[in-house]
């Protein structure tokens, strides 16, 4: 190894009380950066005394990224008093200029393989409305929404969603992803396989369009598409449709499409998208309220596409601003 490649080396490993230093800048940096991230303020921590930063770090609950020597992301594992017998992340940080160099990754694997160690069957985190990024990071590595919101007790304006990394089976993983890669599975899905018919859309690659795969490994099992369009009856310019729900039949009524679906609405309301509509079909529609769209009394129809019912149903997300990766 040359001494560049050293240089370059990320080691990430359990703090230690010699790593207190560095623990202390790093979370006061974080708690600077990212406050919405955090139950502790800024003002909270450095109020600390020298002997507590060191018995946090002498603890080893956070495990801590180092890069020619300096500190550059954490992540803390631990249980949760709400939870009992749970296994938790708290505390992810990563430097503004380590983001995107795989830090994120190696830390949460980290956690991950101690949760292992301990038998736990899933690792448990939670993320606020206003983190578009870090849903869409978490949603990549297979962290799952449980459907639980509490608001934070530090500020119970923000409120937190529960997401779970299964350790006991595949998790589905959610990415945006370009159209090409769910065409094959909403054609055999969505028009019986009938390549004349393959489902593209016009608007498909548009930079205003998102379109969200969710994997099984490396197999595309589910599809959403959002276009920027009108609501159903023009009353909301800045609306989002729903094209192309789909979900590979083997594994419907397994939790695909909701897992999808949830991330994807989490990502669009953290960049300030608040109005989604769909034409759903009407076997469907049970899907749909459950996962709290409303149906639009009147709109019965027979889609011109496919020659079946469908009925249109909307969504308002609520959510802060924030750009997702």
């Amino acid at each position: 190894m040359t001494e560049c490649d050293d240089a370059e080396r990320l080691v990430v490993r359990p703090t230690g009380v010699e790593d207190a230093d560095d623990y202390r800048a790093l979370r006061l940096e974080a708690l600077a950066d990212s406050p919405a991230a955090f139950g502790t303020t800024l003002a909270e921590a450095r109020a600390y005394d020298p002997a507590r930063w060191a018995s946090l770090a002498a603890s080893g609950a956070t495990v801590l990224a180092w890069r020619a020597g300096r500190p550059v992301g954490m992540a803390t594992g631990g249980a949760n008093d709400t939870h009992p017998g749970t296994r938790w992340l708290y505390g992810m940080y990563v430097t503004e200029s380590e983001r995107g160099r795989g830090v994120a990754e190696a830390l949460v694997e980290a956690i991950l393989e101690r949760t292992r160690a301990l038998g736990a069957p899933a690792l448990f985190l939670q993320v606020t409305g206003a983190m578009g990024r870090a849903r869409a990071f978490y949603a990549g590595l297979g962290f799952e929404p449980t459907g639980e919101r509490v608001a934070m007790r530090r500020d119970p304006s923000l409120v937190l969603s529960t997401l779970a990394r299964p350790l006991d089976r595949e998790p589905i993983r959610v990415r945006r992803v370009a159209a090409e890669t769910l065409v094959e599975l909403r054609t055999r899905v969505l028009r019986d396989g009938d390549a004349s018919r393959a489902a593209r859309h016009p608007l498909d690659d548009e930079p205003s369009t998102w379109h969200f795969g969710a994997l099984l490994g490396d197999d595309v099992v589910g599809s959403a598409s959002f276009f920027s369009s009108a609501g159903p009856r023009g009353s909301a310019r800045d609306g989002y449709q729903l094209r192309y729900m789909a979900v590979e039949p083997s594994l419907q009524g397994r939790g695909v499409g909701r897992v999808l679906l949830d991330h994807a609405e989490a990502i669009l309301a953290a960049n300030a998208i608040r109005h989604l509509w769909a034409h759903a079909r009407d076997s469907a529609l049970g899907f749909y309220r459950a996962t709290g769209w409303e149906v639009v009394e009147g709109s019965e129809h027979l889609s011109v596409e496919t020659g079946l019912a469908h009925t249109t149903v909307t969504k308002t997300l609520t959510g802060a601003g924030g750009e997702a990766g």
